[in-house]
């Protein structure tokens, strides 16, 4: 046992009185003469103590100053296990106060606790009380305390107020809205007093204006629906005072968060800013709270905010914020700040993710902005930033930001929510910086990190796709061919006019993949009067959504039956019947072919495609290229067949065993560029070749489909495609283009591979 010394009594030792706060806790108070030395005591930290022992945490002290000049000292700590046992109060070693427990001590009087005490004691006393019940799980969950506490508060203001009850959110949540007085102050605390127990609000409370323009203090409160029954009351704490409101009856028929925001366009944006963060919040250990925040965000989205007033030293914008599902934020805006007085720019998702930008890298000429300024020179204001982060409870559709300057001072700026689809973010990204300005370290270090998740995220949410059958299917077609449909149909047609009358066309199998699902009737309608007039069996493979030319193949031979698959485009004629056969011909006469393809000529009958081949621009990055494209369909050198390094997906046939073993088309791919040069780099991984045969004639009307995606159009899709490409597969292309590809089918190492390759395009 610990004897703790108690030196002679310069300070009296003060009796104290008690209070029961529920079963296991005491309020213990005495007072004392003299004041306190503004927020420092000069008695220094008090201790409990009983019977020689400190008593164990939880316990907690306070001290305020009475009416008359001296002080109240309230100490909250568990009841001893022998209430019979005194105790001690000891601060410098000295006991300055004791809690006798003999009979006819006099408890405290719970009305008297905040006699003596002006306003502002009185609030530190109730906060007091309020902040230790709310810490102390035993305490905030005990009826006796809640009824006590109701006691107090209720001494105070006999007939609160009642609450209105505004809407219902996710993650089980009402908002609440009420007012003060004008004199209230800043609201400190929110806590609900239950029958049950004691229960901080789980969020601060929005302030707004008045609408009723009495100068009084509206507030606005998102508040679980267990906290809201009838009859509790939410204590609000002030700088000024204390505030008591009752909770009504929920209102019948209620709308939802979202509904009201819509119906009420007026709504500040700092309330639809505390929602959002609020529900975030909550989201980060509640579902439904998270897709609260995603539908909040789509359909009551905050306005958006720029600095572009040309009479400011300072502007900026945030065009586009794309979160990612792996963490990431994309930003494509632009600053304009000739006198460099912006220091940083700091952005923060609703789940509370922040990032700091300091530096903006490489910039680029916005005509717009520089249109809005006056500017004289060349003005590279615009930027795109790609940021790395953690994974969220869910992704965020908008973010804010603030343009920190130097001085202290910041500009706000919100952005238009991202696109809700993840291709349109996609696309949106994709879009956001002018190809001319596509640098590979651009591709690789901002706009990858930020498509491929975009994308992988659209091919995830991939369904089943629609199977329409016309005519009775072959079991063993000798071919299967699979044509992808986007948007194109004027040339079906004179496709397939050409295939019903070709009688080689009889053992094929014609799959249809349409990957624009919103042309579906038109496409169903036109395939069954083609069927009807021709009799020619074909089937319709129906996508979800438009996930590209990868995507499209590969389901089509997901369904095919054949053992030899055709890849063949839309836009893809045939000159005369009998062609087929003739490409399967080539494809078989001689051992570890992979895959052919056949010459294609643009409609003036001119060169484009007699095989594939890669070479390196003048930056030094892969393309790929088509032997003697341009030149006459008869051109020589066009005539012959031979082995290339690769032939074009517009018509390629391989074997469904090639096919499988390379993985079918990869679908890392967007929208319709370098897909089937990295199949056939694929093909020759299994260490089988590739071969032209030019005696098979196809016309191609070229990029006609992929001509109408406004994410190829106008964006940095092809540039994304080809880095990617020669990220991937730029040893194995150097290797392949070390060699001389020539006519006699012969393959020999080449000293001057360049040179060459110049002199096959040009004999």
């Amino acid at each position: 046992m610990t004897v703790i010394a108690v030196l002679p009594n310069s300070v009296s030792i003060a009796p104290a009185q008690r209070l029961s706060l529920g079963r296991r806790f005491l309020l213990v108070s005495w007072t004392m003469d003299g004041k306190a030395d503004g927020a420092t005591d000069p008695v220094g930290p008090i201790t409990p103590s009983v019977d020689g022992e400190p008593v164990r945490p939880p316990f907690t002290t306070l001290t305020v100053e009475t009416g008359w000049g001296g002080r109240r000292v309230l100490s909250i700590l568990r009841a001893p296990r022998d209430p019979r046992m005194p105790i001690h109060f000891i601060a410098n070693n000295r006991v300055i106060a004791e809690l006798r427990t003999e009979s006819g001590a006099a408890d405290l009087d719970p009305a008297g606790l905040l006699g003596s005490l002006d306003g502002a004691a009185r609030l530190r006393v109730l906060r007091f009380l309020f902040d230790f019940a709310c810490s102390t799980p035993a305490l905030r969950r005990d009826a006796a305390f809640a009824a006590l506490c109701r006691r107090l508060v209720l001494d105070r203001a006999a007939e609160p107020a009642d609450l209105a009850v505004r809407a219902t959110a996710g993650g089980g949540l009402l908002l609440c809205a009420g007012a003060l007085s004008g004199r209230f102050g800043a609201i400190s605390g929110l806590v609900v007093l239950s029958p049950n127990g004691v229960a901080r609000a789980p969020f601060d409370a929005c302030i707004g204006a008045d609408p009723a323009g009495k100068g009084r203090i509206a507030f606005d409160l998102l508040i679980d629906r267990g906290l809201c029954a009838p009859g509790n009351l939410l204590v609000v704490l002030g700088a000024n005072g204390v505030a008591c409101r009752r909770f009504p009856e929920e209102p019948v028929g209620l709308p939802t968060l979202t509904d009201r925001l819509n119906a009420r366009p007026d709504t500040p944006a700092t309330l639809r800013h505390y929602l959002l963060t609020s529900l975030a919040q909550r989201g980060r250990s509640d579902a439904s709270a998270a897709s609260a925040v995603s539908e909040l965000q789509a359909l009551a989205p905050l306005p958006r905010r720029q600095a572009a007033d040309a009479k400011r030293p300072i502007g900026a914008s945030l065009d586009l914020a794309v979160p990612t599902s792996d963490g990431g934020l994309f930003l494509a805006g632009w600053l304009h700040d000739p006198h460099g007085l912006a220091s940083e720019l700091v952005v923060r998702t609703p789940f509370g993710g922040e990032r700091r930008v300091e530096r903006f890298g490489k910039r680029f000429p916005r005509e717009d902005v520089a249109k809005l300024y006056g500017s004289t020179g060349i003005d590279r204001s615009g930027f795109v930033l790609y940021l790395p982060g953690s994974p969220e409870p869910a992704e965020a559709l908008q973010v804010t930001a603030e343009l920190r300057l130097a001085s202290g001072g910041a500009l706000r700026l919100v952005p238009p929510p991202r696109p809700r689809a993840h291709a349109d973010a996609r696309a949106a990204v994709l879009g956001s910086l002018p190809p001319r300005f596509a640098t590979p370290e651009l591709l690789e270090t901002v706009i990858a990190p930020a498509v491929a998740p975009l994308h992988a995220a659209h091919l995830a949410s991939r369904g089943e796709p629609e199977l329409v059958v016309y005519g009775e299917r072959k079991a063993k077609p000798a071919v299967s061919v699979i044509i992808p449909l986007y948007r194109t149909l004027e040339f079906l047609r004179f496709q397939i006019s050409s295939f019903a009358t070709d009688p080689a066309m009889a053992d094929a199998e014609l799959v249809f993949v349409l990957d624009s699902p919103e042309q579906r009737d038109e496409v169903v309608h036109l395939l069954r009067g083609f069927h009807g007039l021709y009799g020619l069996p074909m089937l319709l493979l129906v996508q979800s959504a438009n996930y590209g030319y990868s995507a499209a193949n590969n389901a089509g031979v997901a369904v095919a039956r054949g053992n030899r698959l055709l890849f063949l485009n839309s836009d893809v004629v045939p000159d005369r019947a009998g062609w087929l056969p003739q490409l399967v011909a080539a494809l078989e006469e001689r051992p570890g072919v992979g895959a052919v393809g056949p010459k294609l000529l643009f409609d003036d009958d001119s060169l484009q495609h007699a095989g594939l081949y890669f070479d390196r621009d003048l930056q030094g990055a892969w393309y790929n290229h088509h032997y003697f494209k341009g030149l006459p369909r008869d051109f020589a050198a066009a005539c012959r067949p031979r082995s290339v390094p690769g032939v074009t997906g517009a018509c390629l046939l391989t074997t469904r065993a090639a096919y499988s073993a390379a993985g079918g088309f990869c679908e890392d791919y967007i929208i319709g560029d370098f897909e089937d040069s990295d199949l056939c780099l694929r093909i020759r991984d299994q260490g089988l070749d590739i071969r032209y045969a030019p005696s098979v004639e196809l016309y191609h009307l070229e990029r006609r489909s992929i001509g109408r995606h406004q994410g190829y159009t106008r964006g940095v899709a092809s540039e994304y495609n080809r880095w990617l490409h020669g990220r991937r597969w730029a040893d194995r292309m150097d290797e392949l283009m070390a060699r001389d590809w020539c006519a006699d089918d012969e393959v020999r190492p080449s000293k001057t591979s360049r040179t060459r390759k110049t002199a096959q395009v040009t004999r």
